[in-house]
């Protein structure tokens, strides 16, 4: 930390990283890292604090732009009609669905398809129960382990338990709430939020810690332009998943199939004369299976009776079922290969499994395709493909989109190849999607720390064979909410660039 008494303005005798690195260039250092230098009284503002990561580059640059940028600035505390977080809880979960609330933790609900089988008891939830339930246009920034994420609530959200782990920001009618949420999605927002982090192995933010963000204010006209896009984004993402429940609905009229009943898998019940057991606990999770069965498998979760069930109940619906292989041309993985990561404009977006149930990919890399070009073609996908996780948490789906062909996605991701004539993708991920297609899968995980799935044991997944018309029928709603998922994204990060432009140009008008 360099000493500047002699300056009373807070960003006075600031050296530069550039310069630094510079300096050990000159003097022989051979070395590239990230510095930033500041003055000393910098300790003694705000929370005094000595952890690095609060003067990092990026924090340093992003005050900077704000400061510089000529737009009056208002801490988000005056912005907003509330702003807090809800204190910790023990969650006692319930059995039966009319005693409970579905609860979301900030991942789900951060989600694009939130969603959960966990049920809050209603009886044992804490007496502030109702501020848990956020309310649309509400905006939600996650508070724990990947901080500074954002949503905003819709209509979808609010029949939601959240977790705590999130700091809810009500809006006023000072700032429009999209604004809001354009500006702390920024890099220069994230890079202010994230500066604030504390926590060794797992990070946390706090309400005054969001609440000091500085908000530099573009006139209201512009404001409103990034809102209405903001709102547009996720009033397409909530018609994607209408399209998403209608098609699930559909299918499961279609097919004959009875939405599924985890309830109904025999497990095998406590001894009646087990008087030491409890009345009101729920039987234990035990099942019993042939040894002509094992199919050389001895992991218990392959011989789950909740795959079998859902099998038994394919095979009794309006068609005969088959296996998944009969509907792909191909399902495979690509070869691994050395990433090299290279700025956006330079590279082709790189798919992360944890991007697929994202509303938009976080972190997303770009990676060389030059530098890569003998093993980037295998690893492009093309719209129409289904994608699916295969190690880590196994099972999730995605349809490639108009707008994801010829992105580049993980090794970690099976590719499946729809044989048009004889299927639709939309209707093959639309199925994967339901528990049928999903006890299936993840059945036949293998491993110890890290589940797999292999590319032949996915394609034995059992699929109801529908007439082509159904599956039509079905597919191309799952397409159409695949394309607008896709085109929320991008109508969100164009609002997102064009603010982050807007105050980096007027930064630079305003310094000359």
């Amino acid at each position: 930390m360099g000493n500047n008494q002699n300056h009373s303005d807070l960003f006075s005798g600031l050296v530069t990283s550039e310069e630094l690195r510079q300096q050990y260039l000159e003097s022989g250092w051979l070395v590239s890292i990230p510095i930033s230098v500041v003055s000393s009284h910098w300790l003694f503002t705000g929370e005094q604090r000595l952890d690095g990561g609060y003067y990092s580059q990026e924090a340093v640059a992003a005050q900077l732009l704000v400061n510089d940028c000529g737009f009056r600035n208002q801490e988000l505390r005056k912005l907003v009609s509330d702003l807090f977080i809800l204190g910790r809880f023990k969650r006692i979960y319930a059995t039966d669905k009319t005693t409970g609330w579905e609860y979301l933790s900030a991942s789900e609900a951060l989600s694009f398809r939130p969603s959960s089988d966990e049920w809050l008891a209603k009886d044992q939830a804490p007496k502030e129960a109702q501020r848990h339930f956020a309310k649309q246009g509400w905006l939600l920034i996650s508070a724990s382990g990947s901080v500074g994420r954002l949503t905003l609530a819709t209509e979808r959200l609010e029949k939601f338990f959240l977790t705590h782990d999130l700091i809810r920001v009500v809006p006023s009618i000072n700032v429009p709430i999209g604004y809001l949420y354009a500006l702390l999605s920024t890099g220069i927002g994230q890079a202010l939020i994230v500066k604030d982090q504390y926590g060794a192995a797992i990070k946390h933010l706090e309400p005054h810690h969001v609440a000091g963000v500085p908000i530099p204010l573009i006139p209201d006209n512009e404001q409103n332009l990034i809102h209405e896009a903001i709102t547009k984004a996720f009033s397409l993402r909530d018609e994607s998943n209408e399209l998403l429940d209608k098609a699930d609905e559909l299918l499961h009229t279609e097919l004959g199939l009875p939405k599924f009943d985890e309830s109904l898998v025999p497990y095998l019940t406590a001894p009646q004369h087990n008087t030491l057991a409890e009345p009101n606990l729920p039987h234990p999770k035990a099942f019993s299976i042939k040894a002509s069965d094992l199919e050389e498998r001895f992991d218990g979760s392959y011989h789950v009776p909740t795959a079998k069930l859902a099998i038994e109940k394919i095979k009794s619906g309006k068609y005969k079922p088959t296996q998944l292989s009969k509907f792909l041309t191909d399902i495979f993985l690509p070869n691994r290969f050395k990433r090299i990561y290279v700025n956006k404009e330079f590279g082709v977006p790189f798919l992360q499994g944890s991007h697929l149930p994202m509303m938009r990919p976080y972190d997303l890399k770009y990676v060389s395709k030059r530098a890569n070009e003998k093993n980037i073609e295998q690893c492009l996908i093309h719209e129409g493909n289904i994608l699916l996780t295969r190690s880590g948490t196994i099972g999730r789906i995605g349809l490639v989109s108009s707008r994801l062909d010829g992105w580049v996605a993980s090794e970690h991701l099976l590719r499946l190849i729809t044989n048009t004539a004889v299927a639709h993708p939309g209707y093959l991920a639309a199925f994967l999607l339901t528990p049928y297609g999903q006890h299936q899968i993840i059945a036949k995980t293998y491993g110890g720390v890290v589940d797999e799935i292999t590319a032949d044991d996915t394609s034995q997944v059992w699929i109801t064979d529908a007439p082509k018309p159904i599956q039509e029928k079905i597919g191309k709603l799952v397409v159409e909410a695949f394309e607008k998922k896709d085109e929320a994204r991008a109508i969100e990060e164009a609002a997102i660039k064009q603010l982050e432009h807007r105050l980096e140009e007027a930064a630079k008008i305003h310094k000359q």
